[in-house]
C-alpha cells in the first residue's frame, strides 16, 4: 500500500450484522493506521461481541494482511492461554482523487459537515 494514498474500510460480519460503518484514514504509518481502525471500530464491536457471548474479543487489534492489502481484519490473542480468534474482515480500498467531492461551507445537507473525511469545502 501506499503512504499516502487515502483508504475506505468496508468492515464484513459479525454475527448477522455490520456493527462498523464505513471510514477514510490517511495511511501514512502503517502502525498508526492499524490503531486507528481498531479505535474507531471496537464501540461498534462490543456490544455485538457481548451479546455473541464473547466480549473478549473486543479486546483485539487490526491488522492488514502482508499477501493481499486490499484485506484485513481483527485479531484477538491471550497470550497466556495460547488461544486466539481472526474475526470480522474488511475490504480496504484505494479511495481515488475522482471519488473526492466538494461541497460548499454553507451547505445544508445534513450528511455533510466541515469534517466530512474526503469532503473538501469550497473556497
Amino acid at each position: 500500500m501506499s503512504d499516502t494514498t487515502t483508504y475506505h474500510i468496508q468492515f464484513g460480519k459479525v454475527g448477522k450484522t455490520y456493527p462498523v460503518p464505513p471510514i477514510t484514514l490517511e495511511h501514512t504509518d502503517p502502525n498508526q493506521f492499524h490503531r486507528a481502525v481498531a479505535a474507531y471500530a471496537v464501540p461498534y464491536l462490543r456490544p455485538v461481541l457481548t451479546e455473541m457471548g464473547r466480549p473478549e474479543l473486543a479486546d483485539c487489534f487490526f491488522r492488514v494482511d502482508p499477501k493481499d492489502p486490499t484485506y484485513g481484519d481483527f485479531l484477538w490473542i491471550d497470550l497466556v492461554s495460547g488461544k486466539g480468534a481472526q474475526f470480522c474482515p474488511a475490504r480496504i480500498t484505494p479511495v481515488g482523487a475522482e471519488e473526492t467531492h466538494v461541497v460548499a461551507d454553507d451547505s445544508d445537507d445534513p450528511e455533510h459537515v466541515d469534517d466530512c473525511p474526503g469532503c473538501a469545502p469550497t473556497p
